[in-house]
C-alpha cells in the first residue's frame, strides 16, 4: 500500500471547500484522522465525551472497548493539532444545530445520524477524486502514514503499537515504511 506523502496530504486537504456543507467540518476530521490513525469505524464511533470535556478538548483520547477494535481500548495522546480539529468539530456541529452534549456523537449526518464509515470512506474519496490523486487514499492509508511519521520521529515501534492498539509488535512492522531516499541517508551516516 502506497501511502500518502505530505505534500498530498495536504492536496487532500485543499480540495475541501469550507463554505460546502460539511466542508469545514470534513476538513477537520480528516486532520483529526492523520494525527490520532483511528480506523475509520473507531473514528465514527467517537462520541462528544471521548474527545473533549465541558473545559474543551481532551490531552488523551481514551478510546472505549466498544469502539476499538477486538474489543480492546486504549488511549492515544492528542496532539495540539488533533485538539485544534476537535475544537473545529465541535465549533462546526454547535453552529449548524448539531448536538454537542456528551453522549452525542462527534460526527453526523444532515439526518443528525452518526456518520457511518462508508460515507467518510467516501467522503474521502470525493475529496482525492477532485485533486486527481493517483494513490487511494483512506482512513486506512491515514494510519500508515502516522505509523511511519511516528516511526521516524521516535524510532520506538513499542509507541506505534501502542497508539494504532495492536496486540503484536510484528503487527505494527506493515505500518512502517521506508523510501529510498531515508535509506540513502541511513547508509551515508555510517560511512
Amino acid at each position: 500500500m502506497k501511502i500518502p506523502t505530505p505534500e498530498q496530504a495536504r492536496q487532500l486537504l485543499g480540495a475541501i471547500r469550507p463554505n460546502e456543507p460539511f466542508g469545514a467540518r470534513d476538513f477537520a476530521l480528516i486532520v483529526l484522522d492523520l494525527h490520532t490513525g483511528l480506523r475509520a469505524a473507531e473514528l465514527c464511533g467517537l462520541d462528544v465525551a471521548h474527545v473533549a470535556s465541558q473545559h474543551g478538548p481532551r490531552e488523551w483520547l481514551d478510546l472505549p472497548a466498544a469502539i476499538a477494535k477486538g474489543g480492546v481500548g486504549r488511549r492515544i495522546p492528542l496532539n495540539e493539532t488533533a485538539r485544534k480539529a476537535i475544537c473545529q468539530i465541535l465549533r462546526y456541529n454547535a453552529r449548524h444545530g448539531f448536538s454537542v452534549a456528551p453522549g452525542a456523537p462527534l460526527l453526523v449526518t444532515r439526518d443528525h445520524q452518526r456518520l457511518s464509515t462508508r460515507s467518510l470512506r467516501d467522503r474521502i474519496q470525493r475529496y482525492r477524486e477532485r485533486v486527481d490523486l493517483d494513490i487511494k487514499i483512506s482512513p486506512h492509508s491515514f494510519r500508515h502514514s502516522l505509523a511511519s511519521r511516528l516511526a521516524r520521529s521516535c524510532g520506538n515501534l513499542r509507541v506505534v503499537q501502542q497508539v494504532l492498539g495492536h496486540e503484536r509488535l510484528n503487527t505494527v512492522e506493515i505500518y512502517t515504511h521506508t523510501d529510498p531516499q531515508e535509506m540513502q541517508e541511513a547508509m551515508n551516516q555510517l560511512g
